[in-house]
């Protein structure tokens, strides 16, 4: 006879894609150590949280011999995908798509209102005097459209880089890669914004950004490339420079940062996306340091609107698998 116990209810949902790094941060409680898995009083509770997550009956999880699976989303669409089927995808899917419903369940949030459709309009809208678009602004204006804008740490693999979607009649972008750089992290937001406003997502129909650097050439990701471009560098000529190397990249960026009021590390990366060559622009970001803050500005958003502590017990659950989350960080300096 097959035996039914916290620990065989997480090796099935190991086997449905789902492993015990990401279970213990998503959906087991926060007291949850190895003991637990012996304590026969904890297996309804587990039953439960897992049923809750998976959106299954709950005699199917209390079944030993049924296969748990990750639900399946075959509106989602799938861009800049290389070698990784919807089937390997869907337990990263689910679980971006279900932290972002909690997110949107617990935070304070306006009537959602898209941005302008065109990428240019939407950059006049941003800018202040004579200030350029940066990172902090599109996060801004976002959540203040009543759009969350979230950076996610910990999801199943395989994962992707980002995802826009609309969960609970809101869109939401997620950002799921370990990027840091903020101009690198304005221009995969701006592009996932633009997902939005073309009206490329729906519920249940998400739109699902693998890997930037994977060459896609569909007009799904054209028009969402050239809605990036424009809000973020106006239109601005960004010439390649492969003979010159990433010195010269950074210099030109710089050039166009005072002369153009673009942000040079949004040269930077729209120049990456057209050229492909992400190993050079890495290092004209380094040269100008600006590689780091990007998570931080995303996280201190999350936090201006969110309620963490009236959130319920499994949406807390969720919401730990966010950059920054003070309880995993209180955790991990212990």
């Amino acid at each position: 006879m097959v035996q039914h116990t916290c620990s065989t209810l997480i090796r099935r949902l190991g086997a449905a894609g789902f492993k015990r790094n990401f279970v213990n941060v998503a959906i087991l409680p926060d007291w949850w150590d190895p003991s637990s898995e012996a304590d026969t009083r904890l297996v309804a509770d587990v039953e439960l949280r897992i049923a809750r997550f998976l959106g299954a009956p709950l005699s199917t999880v209390r079944d030993p011999r049924a296969p748990l699976a990750a639900p399946t989303y075959e509106g989602a669409q799938l861009r800049r995908v290389k070698d990784i089927g919807r089937d390997r995808l869907a337990p990263a899917i689910h679980a971006a798509l279900s932290i972002a419903r909690a997110v949107v369940r617990n935070a304070t949030l306006a009537t959602p209102v898209p941005p302008p459709v065109d990428g240019l309009v939407y950059r006049q809208e941003l800018r202040r005097a004579k200030l350029v678009v940066r990172l902090d602004d599109i996060l801004a204006d976002a959540w203040n459209r009543g759009i969350p804008i979230i950076h996610v740490e910990s999801l199943p693999s395989p994962s992707f880089q980002g995802l826009a979607c609309i969960v609970e009649d809101r869109p939401v972008v997620l950002i799921c890669h370990n990027l840091d750089e903020p101009g690198r992290l304005a221009f995969i937001i701006a592009h996932e914004i633009a997902h939005i406003v073309n009206g490329d997502c729906a519920p249940n129909r998400p739109v699902v950004d693998e890997e930037e650097e994977i060459v896609d050439d569909a007009d799904i990701e054209k028009r969402a490339d050239e809605y990036a471009t424009l809000l973020l560098t106006g239109g601005a000529p960004i010439h390649a420079v492969d003979a010159l190397g990433f010195k010269d990249l950074a210099q030109k960026a710089i050039a166009s940062e005072k002369a153009q009021a673009v942000d040079a590390s949004s040269v930077i990366w729209a120049w990456a996306r057209r050229t492909g060559d992400y190993a050079k622009a890495t290092m004209a970001a380094q040269a100008l340091y600006r590689t780091r803050g990007g998570k931080r500005a995303i996280r201190a958003h999350l936090d201006r609107h969110i309620d963490l502590e009236n959130a319920s017990d499994s949406d807390r659950a969720l919401l730990r698998c966010l950059h920054g989350d003070p309880e995993r960080d209180a955790a991990a300096a212990l």
